[in-house]
This record gives structure tokens, sequence and C-alpha cells, in this order.
């Protein structure tokens, strides 16, 4: 899925299981998985809705360490 895309460099992981269409099209951009756009519609891998497995909803904001669903790109952050 991710195959022949970047991601852009950002100083905070992100979850693996944020979605949003741009993964799904061909040269779109993966920015608004870093930065939140308010006319992009996220939802959940885990759950395929605006919330996630603990029921808060889910954007590039809101999806962090803190939240017990949390699983970073790529396996546990460094530090």
């Amino acid at each position: 899925m991710l195959q022949g895309k970047t991601l852009p460099i950002f100083d905070k992981p992100i979850c693996e299981n944020l979605r949003t269409k741009a993964i799904y099209i061909p040269g779109g951009n993966l920015q608004n998985l870093v930065e939140y756009n308010p006319s992009t519609h996220y939802w959940c891998n885990c759950t395929a809705q605006v919330v996630g497995p603990d029921d808060d909803f889910v954007s590039p904001v809101s999806c962090e360490r803190s939240r017990s669903c949390f699983k970073p790109i790529g396996g546990k952050p460094i530090a």
C-alpha cells in the first residue's frame, strides 16, 4: 500500500492504523498523516470508523503515544 510513496520527515511517530484516502491514490499526499487537514477524512484501520478502538476520534493530532491503541509505523519508537 505504501510502496512507491515516501513519508514526509516527521518529528513524532505516526500510528500505523491512521488512514486517509490519500494513501490509496497514486501520487497521493501523505503529508495528511503528519499534519491535520480539516478537509481530509480520517479513519482507523482497526475499526474502519472515525473513532479508534478506544472510542476517541482519530486524526494526526489525536493519534499519539498516550492512546492505548497507538502503534507507530515501523514498530516501537526510539526514545
